[in-house]
Order: C-alpha cells, then structure tokens, then sequence
C-alpha cells in the first residue's frame, strides 16, 4: 500500500506535468482518502494559478465533509482569495494598462496565452459557484439571496465564453454541432437583453472584457472558459492539426457542469422562477461525456450531492425519494474503477441504497467508508447517516447509541444528536438514557441562537419533561411520535419499507388522547404523509382535514404552528392532483402565508411558491 502511494507521489510530483494535470491528481488523492498528500501538493505551488485553485476545492470539500464553522469560515476565505487573484488578471485596469502600454512596458513573458486568460475567468466564476454553495447551507433567507447572486454572476460570465468560445471554435475549425446554453432554463435571451444594465452591475467586480480574436488567435481582452477551478481548459492556439470533438467538448464541459448543478438546485428553489428542464439536464450530462481528456469528479460529485441530499431533504420530488437514484447510480458506475475505495464515493453509494429503501446496503458502505477515510469529519458523516438508517428501521436503541455517540465527538451539533438520543431512550423506554433529557433544557440554554435548527431545537426542548419521573410518566408513544415527526420534516419516511410505514401507521392511530401527542394533531399530519406514501390519497385527506380541525382554534403563532402549515401544504398538494378541487388546493396553499415563525418556515415557502408557479 505505502509504495503505490510513493509511486502515485512520484507520478504526481513529475516537472513535465502542466500544472492543471496535478492539480487534477491532488483532487484524486483527495477522494482517494489521501487529504495531506494533496494539501502537501498543492502547497508545493503557491503561485500557480491552477494549484491554488484545487487547493481551494480541497478547503471547500473539507468544509462540506466536516459542516464546521470555522472550516466553513476558512473556505469562504480562500474562495475570496482566489477571485482576487484571478480578478487582478481580468479588470479593467489591467485591461487599459495593456492596451496603453503593451509597446513599451508589458513584459511579453506576462502575457498570457488565450486559453490561460480563458481559464483565469473560468475559475474566477467557479469560484462563485463554490461561494454560493457554501453560503446557501446558512439556510437563511439572506444567504439564499445572496448565494443566488454569486450564481448569476457566475451564469453570466459562463454564458458569454461559451458564445465566445463557440464562435472561436466556428471561426478556427468550423460549425459543431454543440447543446445551446440558450436551451437551458436559465434567463431567457429576451430576458438577458432587457437586463444588460443589471449584468453589468452583477460584473462590475470583475468587468470582464468582450473577446477580441486577432489574426494570430491571441488577444489581450479575453473572456471566461467553463470549468470547474482544477481542470485544463482547451488549448486555443493555431494548430495544424484541427482540435477533435473531443477537445472542444472539455472546454465546454465547465459551463455545463455548472448549469447542470446550479440550475438544477437554484431553480428548483424558484430563485429566478423558472422550472428545471430534465431534457436540457440530460443532455448537458451526455455532451460532457464526450471528453475523454478531463477528469469529471467535481461534477460527479456535486450531482450525487444534488440527487442523494438536495432533492429528498427539500422534497423536490414530493415523497418520490427515489427521482435522482437513477441518475446518482449511473454516476457511481462510471466512477467505479477510479473511485470505488473512496469514502466519498462509498457514502454516497450509501445514501442510494438509503434512498432505494435497502438499509442493509447502507449501513455496509458506510462501515466501509469509515475504515476507509482518514478524515474524522467523513467518518463522523457517516456514522450520523448510519444513526438515520437505524431511525428510519425504527430500531430505537442503535439509532439512539449512534446519536449519543455523536453527540460526544461531534463539534457543530451536540444539542441536535443529544435530542435525536432523548426521544430514541423514550421511545424504547431506555431509563438508563433519560438523564439524557436533563441535558437537553441545559444545552438548550448555552446553544446559539438564529438558525432554523437552533429554533427547531428550543422550540422541542419544552415538550421534553426536564425531570426523570416525569419523562417516564409519558407513554412510549409520546415519543414515537416525536420520532417520527423527524422523520416526516427531514422527509425520510418514503425511504422506510412497508412493514415499517404500516408500524407508524399503526402507533399514530393509537395516539388518541391529549397526553399522548405532542403537540395537538401531530398524529394525524404524521398519520397523513405516511398513507400518502403508500398512494391512500383519500384516508389522507381525511386524516389533514381531521388534523386541521383539532387545530383550528389554535394561534397562528404558536411553537406548533408548523403542524397547521405543513397541513394545509399536504391537503393543498392532494388537492391539486384532482382538476375539480385545484382551486380549494390554492385556497389551502394561500392560507399558510398567515402562518409565520415555525419550524422550517423557509423550507415549506420554497415548496409552496414552487406549486402556486406550477398550477
């Protein structure tokens, strides 16, 4: 094992190497589970561009993988530090200091090839897609604002080096045959042309110049290239030899990478209210199959993040948590033969199996994903992920030791997994564990306050009793349906198999008297989602409309509230499937707006905005 590492080191540490290639083997040793390699690498070239920028996606990655802030702080940072240095290369003072002086004072030896100037923009704007993924997981409504931004900004700059780039390539070798950016469900044409002022509000930190070819093919003013920070963009110099398809496509790929992910998860949102295009999608992924030149991990990556997380926790897909499996499958197989031993790549191959309903394959290639990494933060991942599969069995005490267990080496969340442990010690009536709920009025009281998880967590602390012999006064089914009901916000119950489903079922219909709920008609919302699973629409109505009910005389702004608004969400959906009932769904779906301050507020608006668009 210790000499293939020294002989991939030696490999890697090879002078005749661009500097693009090791950055693209500094990101393998990183998925590989060989993170201070990488680092190490990486560092070795502090003034490349090139490295700078996989170390960047490494700091990121890292960030992803562990969810801390300070990690989350740092990759921010080098993000903002790499637009730096790539916008020193493309602003508009540079530009006019080498149009005025490029006779006299510019050093020939500075001046970059067309395609170095390309891929200098191209990773300035990858560099905002970076930035807006990370500031999206603050999960507030300014960060979505604010994440949206960096995106368009991005798109933008994507958008117009495609066309340059295309135009340059039909110029140079002729047409090809390439997907039209204008296909994909981004800003329209029309809508890009009314917008040119506010384009150029969105450039004016960078204020890219227009590509201007001149006879030999270089040019001062150049514009961006797509792709992602640590790839090779395609080499634009005169050739005797007309570059291949195959050539092309690798300079287009970025672009597609990007809208495929962006778009994808931004849409969705309604961030620029436009519906994702599966069609477009598809095909931006089979363009970028084409190149045989580039590696593709950052982009496998990003989709299985995208199908295996994005898209079940916001429910894109409704209770369908199996839309992106498909997709994430054909990604993990084409990856196999570099990536298999991957931890990276080992848990994603776990949250298919988690999404397919199939927990055995789950929780064996999270096991193997632990031995496998060197990172603490992954192995932490998956041992949380691992704390779920138990959850959605409904096997209490190992979902509750794995919680525990987190909760004592997890730095980010120590209040969450300590209530995930609580609630799974009462649902199997594990006294041993109950001092467990002492602890959660305590952390209660020291935890951060401002998130919608924060607010989540205060809000369940005063339905838990904060002594013991009231905590075994309450019923199992107390806390069965506390259980559940994280099952049902965090959207996992379509993963649970039929025997399981049908126990919750089972246990919320018991649930009858006061003391037992929680909170008033969880039963029922519970109760509700889980007969939608199984395709009984009209028990479901039944069970929302009996729900709203039992709620109706309750404030709009009580801690429970949320119970009332995912409500009227559920029996709007069910509603609209029907043509006679659609306008009672809208009426349903209007009425949450007088709801405010509950528990996953944005999340439900984001849903709801999306079906008021589509109906």
């Amino acid at each position: 094992m210790a000499c293939a590492t020294n002989t991939r080191r030696n490999e890697v540490k090879n002078d005749t190497l661009p500097h693009w290639a090791l950055a693209r083997e500094g990101i393998k040793l990183i998925i590989n589970n060989n993170c201070a390699e990488a680092e190490q690498l990486f560092l070795e070239h502090p003034d490349s561009l090139a490295m700078y920028s996989g170390y960047s996606f490494a700091v990121m990655m890292d960030a992803l993988m562990s969810y801390e802030e300070e990690k989350l702080n740092k990759a921010i940072q080098v993000l903002r530090d790499l637009e730096k240095r790539c916008a020193s290369e493309t602003g508009w003072l540079r530009q006019v200091t080498q149009r005025v002086f490029s006779f006299t004072q510019v050093d020939a030896k500075s001046e970059q090839s067309l395609a170095d100037q390309l891929e200098t923009q191209i990773i300035l704007a990858d560099s905002q897609v970076c930035i807006a993924i990370l500031t999206f997981l603050q999960q507030e409504l300014s960060a979505y604002l604010k994440g949206g931004w960096a995106l368009r900004k991005a798109w933008k700059v994507y958008q117009k080096v495609y066309k340059d780039i295309l135009n340059l390539y039909n110029e140079k070798i002729g047409e090809l045959q390439l997907p039209d950016p204008s296909q994909n469900p981004s800003p329209s044409p029309t809508e890009l042309q009314n917008s040119v002022e506010e384009d150029r509000a969105a450039l004016s930190d960078w204020d890219i110049p227009d590509l201007k070819i001149g006879k030999n093919g270089y040019s001062q003013n150049h514009s961006s290239s797509p792709r992602f920070p640590h790839s090779k963009s395609a080499n634009l110099e005169p050739s005797k030899n007309p570059p291949s398809a195959s050539n092309t496509s690798s300079t287009s790929s970025g672009l597609r990478k990007s809208q495929s992910v962006c778009n994808a998860l931004t849409n969705r949102q309604n961030f620029w209210s436009a519906r994702m295009d599966s069609i477009s999608r598809s095909t931006s992924m089979s363009f970028y199959n084409i190149s045989s030149i580039l590696s593709s991990q950052d982009y496998t990556l990003s989709l299985l993040w995208y199908h295996t997380i994005v898209r079940p926790f916001y429910a894109i897909d409704g209770t369908n948590v199996q839309a992106g499996v498909e997709c994430s499958e054909r990604l993990l197989k084409e990856s196999e033969a570099e990536f298999s031993q991957s931890a990276l790549f080992l848990f994603f191959t776990g949250r298919v199996c988690r999404l397919n309903s199939d927990i055995k394959g789950a929780l064996k290639s999270y096991q193997q994903a632990v031995q496998n990494s060197t990172q603490r933060e992954i192995k932490i991942l998956c041992t949380h992920e691992v704390g779920w599969c138990h959850l959605i069995e409904l096997d209490y005490p190992k979902a509750g030791n794995s919680f525990a267990l987190l909760k004592c080496s997890s730095r980010w969340s120590r209040s969450f997994y300590n209530y995930l442990a609580a609630i799974c010690a009462g649902a199997c009536e594990d006294k041993e564990q109950f001092q467990l709920f002492k602890d959660i009025s305590q952390m209660t009281l020291i935890m951060p306050k401002g998130t919608q998880l924060d607010e989540f967590l205060a809000r369940r602390a005063k339905r838990c009793p904060a002594t013991i012999e009231t905590v075994i006064a309450k019923k199992p089914v107390y806390w069965r349906l506390l259980v559940f009901e994280m099952l049902y916000l965090w959207n996992a119950i379509p993963s649970c198999n039929n025997e399981n489903i049908s126990t919750i079922i089972t246990e919320c219909k018991n649930g009858q008297s006061e003391e037992d709920e929680p909170m008033i008609g969880l039963s029922k919302l519970i109760l509700g989602g889980a007969l939608c699973v199984q395709r009984h629409y009209d028990q479901a109505e039944e069970c929302f409309k009996k729900c709203l009910e039992l709620r109706k005389d309750i404030p709009t702004n009580a801690d429970d509230s949320h119970v009332s608004a995912f409500c009227l969400y559920e029996l709007g959906l069910l509603l609209l499937k029907k043509e006679q009932t659609q306008e009672e769904g809208k009426n349903y779906l209007r009425q949450i707006s007088q709801y405010s301050h509950y528990d996953f507020e944005q999340k439900l608006n984001v849903r709801v905005h999306s079906l008021l668009k589509q109906a």
